[in-house]
């Protein structure tokens, strides 16, 4: 063979190799997405069905496999393509101190202040005291005499709350650590992320439209909570979506999604009403999550610079 049709047949062999690895992605994307949006989709229709009763086990189901449907369609579409790629995950995240201080601290100081914007806006909704009944089943109150205190305490718990953010696992391996890579190598980072975000609230819209997370007195629910959720899961992977690109650890979006939880769950006991609305008061509502949505703007931004400094550090690219 000749030193010119070498050249040519490897620069062939090279944008056949480039053109498989595309299809690839493409094939892993949509059987991931076939795969998690059925099973939510298709309890969700029938839990819808079964309302009438009230030991609902479909809906319990949905609710509570939530967070595994997706590691076990990260699992699935790995082994029917074939898929042999690491898994990016390491609980080392002390090694990262400055990231981990910003999954851990961030996500709540910024919930903590769209809450407080909130009650600001509606002090009438502010009861000054946490209703811990509501989680115990009785009539127990915690009345709040330094409201800072009260938050700073929230804060420093959602940041060791270790458990929860290891639970959250079981949907950042899917969504970030396996789905993300491959739609930020297959429609570029900014799009990739954006994507990301909204299937990931496509895969939510069942529960919220069985009434979770939001209340049903919510003016044009169900399909307003709905509605507001996809923005929720757009933001919020906007942000998980930054922390995997710079660290390609699982784990440190685990931790905001952890921290957003815990700290998300605790508004709604403090107002009167007991209920989550578009608005707020827990960081699901539109000015308790403005922090949220602003840190997520920026990071959406600054996503291509944090991809190259990534690789750079590495020196490859693994997206």
């Amino acid at each position: 063979m000749e030193k010119g049709e070498w050249i040519f047949c490897s620069v062939c062999g090279n944008k056949t190799k480039e053109i498989n690895n595309m299809n690839d992605n493409k094939s892993q994307i949509k059987i991931y997405l076939i795969f998690i949006l059925d099973i939510c989709w298709a309890l969700g229709i029938a839990a819808f069905c079964l309302q009438g009763n009230s030991q609902n086990t479909i809906y319990q189901i949905l609710q509570k496999g939530f967070t595994a449907f997706p590691v076990i369609a990260a699992v699935f579409t790995r082994h029917i393509t074939g898929d042999k790629s690491e898994w990016r995950i390491s609980f080392r995240v002390w090694k990262n101190k400055k990231l981990w201080a910003f999954c851990a601290f961030a996500p709540s100081i910024l919930s903590v202040m769209g809450t407080m914007l909130y009650f600001v806006l509606f002090p009438e909704q502010y009861s000054g005291v946490f209703n811990l009944g509501s989680l115990t089943g009785t009539e127990q109150v915690i009345h709040i005499a330094n409201p800072l205190q009260f938050c700073i305490i929230c804060i420093l718990v959602a940041a060791v709350c270790i458990p929860i953010q290891v639970l959250e696992l079981g949907e950042e391996i899917g969504w970030r650590e396996y789905l993300l890579p491959k739609q930020i190598a297959e429609y570029g980072v900014r799009k990739g992320t954006l994507m990301n975000g909204l299937y990931w609230g496509i895969a939510h819209l069942p529960l919220i439209y069985l009434g979770f997370n939001y209340s049903s007195e919510n003016a044009g629910a169900p399909w307003s909570n709905m509605l507001m959720m996809m923005l929720v899961c757009v933001t919020m992977g906007m942000i998980c979506s930054y922390v995997m690109v710079c660290s390609n650890n699982v784990m440190y979006p685990a931790i905001i999604h952890g921290v957003v939880n815990v700290i998300g769950e605790i508004p709604v006991f403090l107002s009167v009403s007991g209920k989550n609305g578009l608005l707020g008061p827990n960081p699901t509502g539109l000015i308790s999550m403005s922090g949220l949505i602003l840190c997520a703007i920026i990071m959406l931004i600054k996503l291509p610079t944090a991809k190259t400094a990534r690789e750079c550090k590495d020196g490859k690219n693994n997206y």
